[in-house]
């Protein structure tokens, strides 16, 4: 299989949170096929190295590294082993996300927790340890994956809006305080994106039909986002020549947010 070396990432190591299926998936192969080494980074082992056995058939490279994100110390060494695997770390893509429905009332706390561990404490761990990392190198990128959830309200989604909401101030203080040393910070607010995650909110609600009707009728488009959709745009950010791209918040939502 020819090699894909010779990309626009080629020279790039990109760990990405929550690959193992989705769109993190399609953000690992994207990098992966424009060149980059990607650390597919994921809890289930056997989803995981279908994802490199993928990437590897399509002629890129990747490694699969199990890690529980919401853990420190979990974090720490995950950065410490894509460094030893690949000798480099420059594009960080925080990816990992739980929602769960529910409002203010009826969230208990221990999901309010969960969704916060999973979508901010993750990015910010992640963020925490790698970080320095391409500070030392003299440059790199960072893009988180919130949703249109951190940027409007979305009815019964209060954990999940206030963790999004939170992942969108984190890109921009990290823009502030890192773009000036050459790391690019962005992130990217999808719609509604055809994913395992979103298929489960739509089988186990208790009208499947008006739940994907409620989706699509936020969209000035007649159909939901793929994940490909999203790893374009990540894609984007992170290409070398982009280098005026920073501390943006872009929604890629089939037009959403404009209504």
């Amino acid at each position: 299989m020819a090699s894909l070396a010779a990309g626009p990432l080629q020279h790039e190591v990109a760990l990405v949170t929550g690959a193992t299926s989705g769109i993190g998936e399609a953000i690992a192969r994207r990098f992966a096929a424009e060149g980059a080494r990607v650390a597919v980074v994921g809890r289930d082992a056997r989803r995981g190295n279908a994802v490199v056995a993928g990437i590897a058939a399509a002629g890129g490279c990747a490694a699969f590294f199990a890690a529980d994100v919401t853990h420190d110390a979990a974090v720490r060494d995950l950065i410490a082993d894509v460094l030893a695997r690949f000798g480099d770390l420059s594009i960080l893509v925080n990816n990992a996300g739980r929602s769960v429905p529910g409002t203010v009332v009826n969230t208990t706390a221990a999901e309010w927790e969960e969704v916060w561990r999973v979508n901010v404490s993750s990015a910010f761990l992640t963020s925490h340890h790698a970080v320095p990392r391409l500070l030392e190198r003299g440059g790199g990128c960072v893009v988180h994956i919130a949703s249109e959830a951190g940027l409007k309200g979305l009815k019964d989604r209060a954990a999940y809006c206030a963790a999004k909401a939170a992942i969108v101030g984190l890109t921009k203080a990290m823009a502030v305080d890192h773009s000036p040393h050459g790391v690019r910070v962005n992130c990217i607010c999808p719609g509604t994106v055809e994913t395992p995650m979103v298929a489960e909110l739509i089988e186990t609600h208790a009208n499947p039909a008006a739940m994907k009707d409620a989706f699509l009728e936020r969209r000035l488009t007649p159909y939901l986002g793929t994940p490909e959709d999203i790893a374009e745009a990540a894609l984007y950010m992170v290409l070398p020549r982009n280098r005026y791209l920073t501390g943006a918040v872009l929604s890629v939502d089939g037009g959403s947010l404009a209504r």
